[in-house]
């Protein structure tokens, strides 16, 4: 697809406000020409203003329609009306240059939140090959590179082209040699920004991989700073961002001064050969000065500001050429979601199917929930991670997976949670598949898994996680508080739930974060909770507490456990042991784990 059809489809949704920029500099470059134009007139006119009237028929037409009392009168009118022209000009300039920069915020505001909304809903497979310093980096600084490299150059070309057409033809009919001489000598330049044009593509590219690399560099300094102190680690990611920025820096001074060798060259040049033309006419051709006043004078105004007009759209040009691979990035990512907004799987029921995440039929869980021969293969995996996994969970049942790693356990978690759709067979729940509605299974079911994600907020915007404090049901979070086991701690805390926890809960203890855990889930009223290793990194003691808070959920709620620790299995109804992807085994506790295999 070409630039300007990708440069579209990012700008999706403002192209009238785009085509309006377009119209006001079009407005702006006709009026400018409209005024350059009549220079050459003017001076004419200040020259011989009786030979002109007597010989030109607009002229003189106006001077007759007017009235005017005297050809100085004439003179001074025309000279007046070409100020105007000028002032009018400037005022839609100044005016379309604050429209062009409200339309280019507001677009860098819509398109940064079309971009973080794209990936919050794409499927959750897009994210495993992706990085955060990925998104962080094309949210932020790519929707400003995308703005004002992208959107601003291209709708200023427009309005360059124009001007640069438009003062051509004019120069043209004032005097088509000098023209000629004039564009025959700006050959180099073209030359030059030709070979400079093919570069700035890859100095725009290594800019953006220097960027994301940055804030790879920061993120993984600063976001485990307790280990990057303990092991003395400062050096290696100092020394890692001193050397993306540096990088940035040296392409970034290469571009920067790219874009002043064409600028530089065509107006050397253009005055170069206009003013060479004008002595060769007089010296050699002996051309009469005074009688070339006028063409000269025409000449002198346009290129005064052809010059700005063609530096500018050199300028423009690079820009562009600079911010292609910004501008790639943010199409295929757009573009690889928009192509994938339908949920596509197959299953018994519906092979090759593509449906929406909601038709509109709650789902009920008031029975059982059935894993039907579910098949699952990550895109880059030779074998398949689930290979005919099925298995049946009554309401209020605990069951537990185990096996070693690699057996499939996290992967047919994600399956549960929705999170990756297989590739074959089905999930029912109350015998209704949950591909019929997923909005409605998301939200029957909970996740614990073993590091809790706490945002740098209070207790109660964690436990309450996605809500504004506004809409908190009081009742609702102390029932999960005490079922939590966290109301001695919430007591204890001088703020109580208004204590906030620090980045990642860096001012709680691990056991404390699982809780909080569990309190989310519980605020959430999740039917299904599934809890992945959600005790494995805690100590004995802790463990025990947490396992405990977990058994005092068994009849009332569904837990689903992976479990890392046999003991945190000990109390559920039923034991799946998985195998590459496999069932290899299952029953209850003491005949799976107690009972050796034969």
């Amino acid at each position: 697809m070409g630039y300007f059809q990708k440069f579209i489809y990012v700008f999706s949704g403002h192209q009238r406000q785009l085509i309006g920029l377009v119209g006001i500099f079009l407005l702006t470059s006709l009026l400018e020409a409209f005024g350059i134009g009549l220079i050459g007139p003017f001076l004419s006119l200040a020259g011989d203003p009786e030979k002109l009237v007597r010989e030109s028929d607009s002229f003189g037409w106006i001077y007759r329609t007017f009235g005017f009392s005297s050809l100085g009168k004439l003179v001074l009118w025309f000279g007046f009306f070409i100020i105007v022209i000028f002032l009018v000009k400037g005022v839609i300039y100044f005016l379309s240059k604050r429209y062009s920069y409200k339309v280019l915020f507001d677009q860098r505001a819509a398109v940064q939140d079309r971009l973080f909304n794209t990936y919050l809903l794409a499927p959750y497979d897009f994210h495993l090959t992706r990085n955060t310093a990925d998104y962080i980096n094309k949210i932020t600084n790519e929707t400003h590179r995308f703005c004002f490299m992208v959107s601003l150059p291209m709708v200023e070309s427009v309005s360059h082209i124009i001007v640069v057409a438009t003062l051509l033809v004019l120069m043209a009919k004032t005097n088509i040699l000098l023209l000629a001489v004039s564009l025959a000598s700006l050959l180099p330049a073209f030359i030059v920004f030709s070979f400079l044009v093919k570069r700035l593509k890859h100095w725009g590219q290594l800019s953006t991989i220097a960027r994301e690399e940055t804030i790879k560099a920061v993120n993984h300094g600063l976001g485990g700073i307790k280990e990057t102190r303990v092991f003395n680690a400062e050096n290696y990611f100092r020394k890692e961002l001193e050397e993306h920025v540096h990088e940035e820096a040296r392409v970034e001074i290469l571009f920067q001064s790219a874009q002043f060798v064409p600028r530089t060259m065509i107006e050397t040049l253009l005055v170069t050969a206009i003013v060479g033309f004008v002595c060769v006419s007089q010296l050699v051709v002996g051309e009469d000065f005074q009688a070339a006043i006028a063409s000269m004078g025409v000449f002198a105004v346009a290129s005064l500001r052809l010059i700005p007009a063609a530096s500018n759209l050199a300028e423009c040009i690079g820009k562009l050429r600079n911010s292609s691979h910004t501008l790639d990035m943010m199409y295929l990512d757009l573009k690889e979601i928009d192509n994938n907004e339908l949920v596509k799987y197959d299953s018994p029921a519906l092979l090759g199917a593509a449906k929406p995440l909601d038709n509109g039929q709650p789902l009920g869980f008031s029975k059982n929930l059935e894993i039907s021969d579910v098949f699952y293969q990550y895109p880059s995996s030779p074998n398949p991670s689930l290979a005919g996994v099925s298995m049946e969970i009554k309401r209020g049942e605990s069951i537990g997976l185990i096996g070693q790693s690699g057996a499939g356990k996290t992967t047919l978690v994600d399956v549960i949670l929705s999170l990756l759709i297989p590739q074959k067979g089905d999930i029912l729940i109350d015998g209704k598949s949950i591909y019929d509605n997923l909005q409605s299974w998301r939200k029957l079911v909970g996740y614990i898994p073993q590091s809790i994600f706490l945002t740098d907020d209070t207790i109660e915007k964690n436990i309450a996680f996605g809500l504004p404090k506004s809409e908190i049901d009081q009742s609702r979070l102390w029932y999960a508080i005490k079922a939590a086991q966290l109301e001695e701690l919430v007591q204890d805390l001088p703020n109580g739930i208004d204590t906030a926890v620090g980045e990642r809960g860096v001012r709680l203890s691990g056991g404390q974060r699982q809780r909080i855990g569990i309190a989310r889930a519980l605020y959430h009223q999740r039917e299904i909770l599934v809890l992945d290793e959600a005790t494995s990194a805690l100590d004995n003691e802790t463990e025990r507490l947490i396992s405990e808070s977990i058994r005092s959920l068994a009849g009332s709620k569904t837990l689903i456990i992976i479990a890392h620790r046999l003991s945190t299995i000990e109390h559920c109804d039923r034991v799946y042991v998985l195998d590459k992807g496999r069932v290899a085994r299952s029953g209850t506790y003491a005949d799976v784990v107690l009972t050796p295999q034969a």
